[in-house]
């Protein structure tokens, strides 16, 4: 599957941009006269307006040649949304989504917001075990990995994306701690991963996934989404404006199926 590029910041988009989401009913009319409407989920979609500015003259190249590639309106690719949380149950780390080795985990207890969204990560084995999701984003893709943590014992937590590691202090006052940049050259789909020693135990909460270089505010997830693998370009044209030497900027249109 061919993907939409990142900017060379490693972000998805600049603000401002515009996204309309778009759901689809289908109606009935009995003899009696009487309507009955259906919710059509395969039928829903979303329009992405993308304004860029300052494009450099590779940034440029890069989307033109894959507007090139994909027929214009007649391709398909994925696309990431920029606004998205990608893990799925970001507050619930009992959900199938959500790979825990031989870890215990214990939700309802206090997170820093001030509210009961966190978990209790206990290891009580005698090597480290991962908490880990998989997301079906290319390798190349920037990401940013993010999450809040704490420990009563003074000690590390690990942080990952696929064979990218940090080990990050971790005490008594909560942390948000992070990891980012490209996953494996190649890959299909990146591993996100947070690792707690053996015989220890750590609070998380607020675990996120973006695709872009640094973390933005927390936002909880339901079941996955915001990876959307029937996009297509809007309109059979993509104009570039050059504004200044080595310099340009140009609107994207997109329609994602969702």
């Amino acid at each position: 599957m061919n993907w939409f590029p990142q900017l060379a910041s490693g972000a998805m988009a600049q603000y401002p941009l515009h996204r309309n989401r778009q759901w689809r009913a289908s109606s009935n009319t009995l003899e009696s006269g009487e309507m009955i409407t259906l919710g059509d989920a395969p039928g829903g979609s979303i329009a992405w307006r993308l304004r860029y500015q300052e494009l450099t003259d590779a940034e440029v190249s890069k989307l033109t040649s894959f507007f090139q590639a994909s027929r214009g309106e007649a391709g398909s690719f994925g696309f990431v949304d920029p606004f998205a949380n990608l893990l799925g149950w970001s507050d619930d780390l009992s959900k199938p989504d959500w790979q825990k080795g031989l870890l215990a985990v214990s939700g309802g207890l206090g997170d820093p917001l001030g509210k009961q969204r966190a978990w209790s990560v206990q290891n009580g084995n005698g090597a480290e075990q991962s908490l880990s999701q998989s997301l079906s984003i290319p390798g190349e893709y920037t990401a940013c990995f993010s999450v809040y943590v704490r420990s009563d014992a003074a000690g590390t937590v690990g942080i990952a994306r696929d064979s990218n590691r940090v080990n990050v202090p971790a005490g008594p006052q909560w942390k948000r701690i992070q990891i980012s940049g490209a996953g494996s050259e190649g890959a299909v789909e990146s591993t996100f991963s947070i690792i707690v020693s053996a015989g220890s135990t750590v609070r998380v909460f607020g675990l996120q996934v973006e695709a872009q270089p640094w973390p933005s505010i927390y936002r909880s997830t339901g079941a996955a989404a915001g990876i959307l693998k029937e996009t297509r370009f809007q309109g059979g044209q993509l104009k570039v404006i050059h504004t200044a030497p080595g310099l340009s900027a140009c609107q994207v249109n997109l329609i994602s199926r969702v």
